[in-house]
């Protein structure tokens, strides 16, 4: 585990979802093949479609879709607008389809949660997806009991890499920057939280490699749930 420099003892903790609380990374990349392959007749490598994991679904599909256009995959759509909500019906009809099937809590999740909501006054969720999602995902696990507060794909008009969502949950949490984790596995996650002033947790149990956390300079980098918690109970740096 790696470290920053501060000495205030975190009050709250904020975690992303997919690929940090829950391993959705089988179940996206299927989603993005099959809308790809029922759209185009190809499908990206999965390193093209871990690159968007972190963001809201609009913006990877419609950066994706002008990839395709730029290689000269497909043609362009005469709609683009249209074509993108297209993809979204496709992604969301396979994923939901899928969901409860394809995706487990990562090994040691649960009882770092329970050790955390014993030593922070507040935990909460920040995801890029839809609330139902997360919330569907929590209660698959019981892991629903564990957080105050959930900042979801609606709640805001920018998404990550943008602090707004880190910003709102502050808020909402009336907790301090300074003394807030936000934890993420991805380095949208990573530049999100720095722009929102709060310390950086990279995990490197998701699909992003370990070399890209670390070239975000994140305030911790860990391996493993209960590293979250020794950032606690050792003490801060």
């Amino acid at each position: 585990m790696t470290s920053g420099n501060s000495n205030d003892q975190p009050e709250s903790i904020l975690f992303d979802f997919d690929g940090t609380l829950v391993n959705t990374t089988p179940l996206i990349l299927r989603s993005y093949q099959a809308t790809w392959e029922a759209s185009f007749g190809f499908t990206f490598d999965d390193a093209v479609y871990i690159e968007t994991f972190g963001t809201h679904l609009r913006a990877s599909l419609e950066k994706l879709l002008d990839l395709g256009v730029s290689t000269g995959r497909h043609a362009p759509p005469s709609n683009r607008e249209e074509a993108v909500d297209n993809l979204i019906r496709r992604y969301r009809d396979f994923n939901l389809t899928w969901h409860d099937e394809m995706i487990e809590p990562f090994p040691g999740i649960a009882p770092s949660l329970s050790l955390l909501r014993q030593s922070v006054s507040r935990l909460g969720i920040v995801s890029s997806k839809m609330r139902a999602g997360v919330e569907r995902g929590l209660r698959l696990f019981d892991l629903d009991g564990y957080f105050d507060l959930i900042v979801g794909a609606e709640d805001v008009n920018r998404h990550k890499p943008d602090p707004e969502p880190i910003n709102l949950a502050l808020v909402r949490l009336g907790a301090q920057p300074g003394r807030t984790l936000y934890v993420g596995d991805s380095t949208h996650d990573m530049r999100a939280g720095r722009a929102a002033g709060v310390r950086t947790v990279a995990v490197t149990w998701g699909p992003f490699p370990r070399h890209e956390l670390e070239a975000t300079q994140p305030d911790y980098l860990v391996d493993s749930p209960g590293e979250i918690v020794s950032i606690l109970t050792d003490g801060v740096d």
